[in-house]
Parts: structure tokens; C-alpha cells; sequence
């Protein structure tokens, strides 16, 4: 009776035992990314600094005495609005003069073509007397324009600074009287490394804020890129216009610049795939029978919550995306679809085995 007792234990020990081997701890979940090219844009952050895209110090072209200042320091102006008048009695004078002559030689002119047409002047008389005319014309033009020169105008629309010298003051030829910059739009200028050269673009998007007003971003397009690069710093010289319809950013504000370089499709993964050790940085890819692979990848451009892939990884590849503390070199997985906007991923069908297997 005690043999059957004890041969009946040994064999229930045996069962248990195989059962036990059977069944172990099941694969981990973890979320699995299918790895496809994706566009994405070569971004740089950059310092520049605002200028305006024309400035002057407008200068009088001949001496004389200052009449009056036609406007308020820091005004507005638009192009061709007069800024200072200069004494201009003896110019008008000298523009009388001029015209009295001019009408006394057309006068002329066309008596003596009147006789030519009788025959009662030669034609030798009619040149003359036209040589005259024109002359007389020239001298009128010439006392027109010195008339103009009192009356000194804005080249273009923008914005005055402070005026240097007041009614009544005696200038000079080439004195600065007032500068004038032009504020709308303006001119962003900054440089770029010369290894990101072939991702420049004339028309290429960049956006900026300055100190002055956190928050406020303006955007703004390359128009200019140098055709050298600075011996010194090896940086190419880059020049962008802001458009500044209300006039808030001044010409010599520093700018933090984010350039769009570029455009290219490439392979991005989710920074929560990356893993790091002192051999490097890689990613567990998910291999044959949803085995877990360890490849170190060549990181290259950094986006918000996103890295490119540029060696390593090809379009296809599934990478482990969440739960990378739970993956051992070589041991089976269960991929679920990755979390999206913070929802949980789909359930697998009823029945489904783990890894896809029946």
C-alpha cells in the first residue's frame, strides 16, 4: 500500500514539473513605432540683428539758410513729403528772370519763323533764333531746379529721427540734417554655418522674437545670401525681410531667429525610443519572431519630442517606442500600436497570441 502511495506522489511531482516548464512569465507589452520617411524641416536658432532695409542722413545739396522744419522728430513720412525749406527768395528771382527771357526769345523764335514763311527772313535767322530759344529754355530748367533744391524732400516712406539743426541755422553743402530709416519693411540680418550652406534658400521662412515684447513671434523670408564666407568665423552672411506694418520693431534690436534651412523627407523616431549607454546611443528594434534588437543609430537634427535618424535604421523597421526598461537583448516582445494624443492603444482581438502567432 505504501509503494502505491509513494509512486502515485512521484508521479503527480513529475506533472507539476512539466507544467511548470511550459508555462513562463508571458512577453512585455511594449509600443511599437513602424519607422516611414516623414517631411521634415531643417531648423537652426540663430541671433540677429534688425536694420532698416534703407537709411539715410539727408543732406541739403547747396548751402543756404534754413526757413523752416516741415515735421516732428520721430514722424512718420512718406516719400517726396518736404522736411526742411530753405531760404528761397533770390532762387525764385533768378527763376522770374529766367522765364521773362525764355518768353522773349519764344517770341522771337516765332516772329522770325513767321518772316521765314514769307520769305522775308533766311533760314540762317530762324537757326539762330532757335539756338537762342533753347538756351533760354536750358537757363529757365536750370533756375527751376536750383528753386527745387530749397525744398528738401524724404527719398522715401519711414520714420524721422531728431533734427539737427533749426530754422534759421546757415548749412553747408553735405551738412546731415536728419536721418531717415525706412520701417516697414525691415531687414533681418544674421549668419549661418558654412555646413548648412546647400539647406539655405532664397525665400526660405524663418520666424523671430525680440526681448522687447515675449511672446510675439513675426515671420519673415530670406532675400539675400552672400556669395563668400568669412575667412574668420567660416559664416555666410544672410539677410531677411520682416514685414513691421505697425512699426513696434526698431532698427538695431537683437532677434532670436528660428531659419527654415530646409526641407527633406527623412526618418524621425520619438525621443522616448532613444536609449543611451556608454557604448553609445540606440533604439531596440523589433526583429523575426517580434525578437528585441539592439542598434545603435547616428542621431542628427532635434525637433520638439522628435529626433531624425540618419544611419542605422531603415523605412520599415519597428522600433520600440515605450516601455524600453522592460526589453532584454534577444528576448521576445509584444508590440502594441503606440499611444496617439494620449489615448490608450487598441486592445489585440480576442484570442490573438502574443507576437501575432496562432
Amino acid at each position: 500500500m505504501s509503494l502505491v502511495v509513494l509512486a502515485t506522489a512521484l508521479a503527480c511531482g513529475d506533472g507539476a514539473k512539466h507544467a511548470g516548464g511550459a508555462s513562463g512569465p508571458p512577453p512585455p507589452a511594449v509600443e511599437v513605432l513602424t519607422l516611414s520617411k516623414q517631411p521634415f524641416r531643417e531648423q537652426a536658432d540663430l541671433l540677429g540683428e534688425l536694420q532698416a532695409e534703407s537709411s539715410v542722413l539727408i543732406r541739403s545739396e547747396v548751402p543756404g539758410i534754413v526757413e523752416s522744419v516741415d515735421f516732428e522728430d520721430g514722424q512718420a513720412v512718406e516719400q517726396g513729403q518736404v522736411l526742411f525749406h530753405l531760404r528761397d527768395r533770390e532762387a525764385a528771382a533768378r527763376l522770374r528772370e529766367a522765364a521773362a527771357e525764355f518768353a522773349l526769345t519764344q517770341e522771337d523764335f516765332e516772329r522770325t519763323t513767321a518772316l521765314q514763311s514769307r520769305n522775308a527772313a533766311a533760314a540762317a535767322q530762324v537757326d539762330k533764333a532757335r539756338a537762342t530759344l533753347e538756351m533760354a529754355r536750358a537757363r529757365a530748367d536750370l533756375r527751376r531746379v536750383e528753386l527745387e533744391r530749397m525744398q528738401i524732400r524724404a527719398p522715401f516712406a519711414g520714420r524721422v529721427g531728431a533734427r539737427l539743426v533749426s530754422p534759421g541755422a546757415r548749412i553747408k553743402a553735405d551738412d546731415g540734417l536728419v536721418r531717415l530709416d525706412a520701417m516697414d519693411p525691415l531687414a533681418l540680418v544674421f549668419t549661418i554655418p558654412e555646413v548648412v550652406l546647400p539647406l539655405a534658400k532664397i525665400g526660405a521662412e524663418f520666424s523671430l522674437d525680440v526681448a522687447a515684447f515675449p511672446g510675439r513671434r513675426w515671420p519673415g523670408v530670406i532675400r539675400f545670401i552672400a556669395p563668400n564666407v568669412d575667412s574668420a568665423s567660416r559664416r555666410i552672411l544672410i539677410k531677411g525681410r520682416v514685414p513691421n506694418a505697425d512699426g513696434v520693431l526698431l532698427p538695431g534690436m537683437f532677434a532670436r531667429v528660428q531659419a527654415t534651412l530646409g526641407e527633406r523627407d527623412t526618418l524621425l523616431v520619438p525621443e522616448e525610443a532613444l536609449v543611451t549607454d556608454p557604448e553609445g546611443t540606440f533604439v531596440w528594434r523589433v526583429g523575426a519572431e517580434d525578437k528585441a534588437e539592439r542598434v545603435v543609430i547616428e542621431i542628427g537634427t532635434r525637433e520638439p519630442g522628435r529626433v531624425e535618424v540618419r544611419a542605422g535604421l531603415e523605412e520599415g523597421d519597428r522600433v520600440v517606442v515605450a516601455g524600453t526598461h522592460k526589453v532584454r537583448a534577444g528576448a521576445p516582445v509584444k508590440p502594441m500600436p503606440p499611444m496617439v494624443g494620449g489615448a490608450a492603444p487598441d486592445a489585440p482581438s480576442a484570442g490573438a497570441a502574443p507576437g501575432g502567432g496562432a
